[in-house]
């Protein structure tokens, strides 16, 4: 099944008010993510097979980053 035309797998979505970004990685089944806690802004990429499934881990290393740094 494919994604209706024009509809890209990129998604840029907002969790506990912080903005992220998120995007296919050249690596099927890999998602690259981009999020700024206050000063420091983390990346990396995160392995799904679903974008929904890569959503909820990015986060929970936004949960995960906002507990370490308070």
């Amino acid at each position: 099944m494919t994604d209706p035309p024009g509809e890209s797998d990129a998604r840029a979505g907002m969790h506990r008010g912080i903005r992220y970004s998120l995007r296919p990685n050249a690596a099927p089944g890999y998602w690259q993510y981009a999020y700024a806690i206050g000063a420091r802004v983390r990346s990396g990429r995160v392995q799904g097979r679903l974008r929904q499934l890569a959503v909820r881990r990015v986060q929970m290393r936004i949960d995960r980053d906002m507990r370490i740094g308070s």
